[in-house]
């Protein structure tokens, strides 16, 4: 024992930060990106993810996860209005809990390859329109409800035990931010959404990537 375990130095009282080590670029080239599939030939995506920022700020990563069920709301009803289909388009918010100032929203739209110029004006559209007037009292409580669910039905799993527990000791803290995320989501308001649209989601922010199947014609 002495030889082997006894022999290992003190384990540090508190875990080390290597705030150093905690920093993440993203990139400075907003260029669209086209990559290609070779899958089936009428199918495309079309993908932007936006910088944003960390997870420190409880109130923030609300916020970004409200943004995030308003989009996924606008976004479907934009499309369905101007292709006349039922996409359904996918959006994340993904605050990082390691990188400092890093995390990234993204949104993403699998269409017919024949309506990717369509589809991406449809997004830039829903995009200049969410960052120019509040949401609709509607619209908020749509994409506040699944949350809160979320929340109240969290300890009902052994699975949403476990995400408390298997950190309980080393992330004391996020004990705290569960029993305070419910009374901030509801606190969220249009305005508050209006405003954090403005300050993540510009348009000429996002990286764009278009995936398109190999036989089809370059989109710019």
């Amino acid at each position: 024992m002495a030889r082997s375990l006894g022999a290992l130095p003190a384990r540090d009282h508190e875990f080390l930060s290597r705030k150093a080590a905690r920093q993440r670029g993203f990139t400075q080239d907003r260029s669209t990106r086209q990559i290609t599939h070779s899958g089936e030939a009428d199918q495309a995506l079309v993908r932007m993810t936006w910088l944003t920022t960390d997870d420190s700020d409880l109130g923030e990563t609300l916020l970004l996860s409200m943004l995030d069920r308003v989009v996924q709301i606008e976004l479907q009803d934009q499309l369905r209005e101007d292709l006349g289909k039922s996409y359904s388009p996918s959006s994340n918010s993904s605050p990082s809990k390691v990188w400092t100032g890093y995390g990234t929203f993204a949104l993403a739209a699998s269409v017919d390859v024949g309506e990717v110029e369509e589809t991406r004006r449809a997004i830039r559209e829903m995009l200049v329109a969410l960052r120019g007037t509040p949401v609709e009292q509607d619209v908020l409580d749509r994409a506040r409800q699944p949350l809160l669910e979320s929340y109240d039905n969290m300890l009902d799993t052994l699975g949403g035990w476990m995400t408390l527990a298997d950190r309980a000791q080393s992330e004391a803290e996020r004990l705290d931010r569960y029993e305070r995320a419910p009374t901030i989501l509801k606190a969220i308001t249009p305005q508050d959404i209006l405003t954090a649209a403005q300050r993540y989601l510009a348009p000429d922010d996002a990286v764009e990537i278009l995936v398109l199947p190999k036989e089809s014609p370059s989109s710019d």
